[in-house]
C-alpha cells in the first residue's frame, strides 16, 4: 500500500474532537468512512492517521493526515463522501518511514481574540508570553492524560494587535490536551491583573496558583493553522473553492443568527414587551 500525506480543513463545531471515538461523531471517524467508501478497502485509525488531535469545537486549516491505500489517491473524489465542513485540500506521497505524529517540524495554533483584549495590560501579556517560551513542564496547564509526559517545548508565542484585530500565534513541537486554551486563559488572567507575572515560575514548577486551576478558554476561537513539514504538497483548486464556499455560507448563517439572537435579547430587555406578550396570551386564552 502507498502512503500519502494530506492537508485537512474542518470546522469543529459538530464533532466530538478530531480523534476517533467509538459511538461518537468525530473528524477522524468521518474521514475513515469516506476513504473506505471511496476506495472499497477497509480503513481504520492505522491507515488514516492524524498527526495530532484537536479538542471538541476546535477548527483546522492545515491538519496533517496520512492515508495508506492501494488506490491512486484522489482527494477530490474522497471529498464527495465527506460532510461539507471536512475537506481534504492538498496531498503528496509520503517520504519513506515518515510518522505523522513524530516527524513533523512543529505545530502552529492561532487563537482569535475579541475586542475586550484592548482593555488588558498587553505589555504584561507579552512579557508573560515570553516567559512561557521554552521547554517546561506544563502539567498545571494541561488536562490529565493517562500519565502522558507533560514536558514539552513552546517555540514562540506572539501577540498580534493592530486595528482592533487581536490574536495569539503559538508554535510548539507538540501540544498537550487543552494546553493552548489554558495558555490563553492564563494570559488573560495576567492581563487583568488576577495573576501576577512572578506566578508563572510557580505554575511551571507545578504549583497551583488558583484553587480552581486554570480553566481552558472557549474552543470555537482556536484554529490549528498548520502541522509544519519540510516539503510542498500539491493543492486542489477545486477543494479550496469548496472551503471558501463553506466558510462564506457559514458566516452568512452566523450573521442571520446574530440578528435573531440580538432581537430576542432586546425583547426580554424591555419589560413592556413581556407584559404585552402576557396580555395577548391571556386574550387568546379567553377565546
Amino acid at each position: 500500500m502507498t502512503k500519502y500525506l494530506t492537508r485537512l480543513f474542518y470546522l469543529g463545531d459538530r464533532y466530538h474532537g478530531s480523534q476517533h471515538q467509538p459511538e461518537l461523531k468525530t473528524v477522524q471517524g468521518e474521514l475513515i468512512q469516506a476513504v473506505t467508501d471511496w476506495s472499497g478497502e477497509h480503513h481504520s485509525t492505522q491507515t488514516t492517521q492524524f498527526s495530532g488531535r484537536t479538542d471538541r469545537g476546535v477548527h483546522s486549516v492545515g491538519q496533517l493526515v496520512m492515508i495508506e491505500t492501494n488506490e491512486q489517491l484522489n482527494i477530490d473524489k474522497i471529498n464527495r463522501y465527506l460532510p461539507d465542513d471536512i475537506i481534504l485540500w492538498a496531498s503528496i506521497e509520503a517520504p519513506l518511514n515518515f510518522a505523522p505524529r513524530y516527524d513533523v517540524l512543529m505545530r502552529h495554533y492561532r487563537y482569535y481574540l475579541d475586542k475586550s483584549w484592548a482593555t488588558l495590560n498587553l505589555g504584561a501579556v507579552k512579557k508573560a508570553a515570553s516567559l512561557l517560551i521554552g521547554s517546561n513542564d506544563f502539567n498545571e496547564l494541561a488536562k490529565p492524560d493517562s500519565g502522558r509526559n507533560t514536558v514539552t517545548t513552546i517555540l514562540n508565542i506572539s501577540v498580534f494587535d493592530h486595528d482592533d484585530i487581536y490574536y495569539l500565534d503559538i508554535y510548539g513541537t507538540r501540544f498537550l490536551w487543552k494546553l493552548v486554551r489554558k495558555l490563553v486563559s492564563l494570559l488573560i488572567e495576567i492581563g487583568t491583573g488576577k495573576i501576577r507575572l512572578d506566578m508563572i515560575d510557580s505554575i511551571l514548577s507545578e504549583q497551583r496558583v488558583l484553587a480552581s486551576g486554570i480553566k481552558p478558554a472557549p474552543p470555537e476561537n482556536l484554529v490549528l493553522i498548520e502541522t509544519i513539514v519540510p516539503f510542498k504538497m500539491k493543492l486542489s483548486k477545486y477543494a479550496i473553492k469548496l472551503i471558501q464556499k463553506k466558510l462564506n455560507d457559514q458566516l452568512n448563517q452566523y450573521r442571520r443568527s446574530v440578528i435573531t439572537l440580538n432581537n430576542i435579547i432586546d425583547y426580554f430587555s424591555v419589560p413592556s414587551s413581556i407584559s404585552q406578550h402576557s396580555t395577548n396570551s391571556q386574550r387568546h386564552s379567553d377565546f
